[in-house]
């Protein structure tokens, strides 16, 4: 039988711990699922400094930043660590850390479609102001996406 694959899209918020405990206490006893943790990061542009103070000081700033993207991925190597102690296989948790090319939505809705995954588990972030600018990453799933299931933790 071959292994159903679940996308985890993650963020990075109180939100993903809703996600991670939905998936082991719903599928920690099914052995024939793969589940990818997922974020998609705004890549940093290059800067030449050379000698401006101005520059310089940006430099300084995309560090920062660069540290705080590595510090992201850690928390996504936890996420996947998370799972493996709580009794999945290592074989059946992965993820990808990857500098994103459009926005979030199409991101995970090419990785679902390449990659080949029949889910993907999104976790809720419950607040009003996303609603004012449009639609939602899950709306946006929804109409794009054909044959994928989408599962929404609240």
């Amino acid at each position: 039988m071959a292994r159903q694959r679940v996308l985890v899209p993650y963020n990075f918020t109180i939100h993903d711990q809703k996600a991670i405990d939905f998936i082991i206490r719903t599928f920690l006893a099914v052995k024939e699922i793969k589940f990818t943790l997922f974020h998609a990061y705004a890549p940093l542009p290059e800067i030449q400094t050379g000698s401006n103070a101005v520059l310089g000081r940006l430099q300084g700033t995309m560090m920062s930043l660069s540290e705080e993207l590595r510090g992201q991925e850690r928390y996504l190597k936890e996420g996947r660590e998370a799972l493996l102690k709580k009794g999945f296989s290592d074989d059946q948790v992965d993820y990808i850390f990857k500098a994103r090319e459009k926005d979030v939505a199409n991101e995970i809705a090419e990785t679902a479609l390449k990659g080949g995954y029949q889910m993907i588990l999104l976790n809720r972030n419950p607040t009003k102001i996303t609603r004012l600018f449009g639609r939602s990453v899950s709306g946006k799933l929804l109409a794009t996406l054909r044959n994928t299931t989408i599962c929404i933790v609240n």
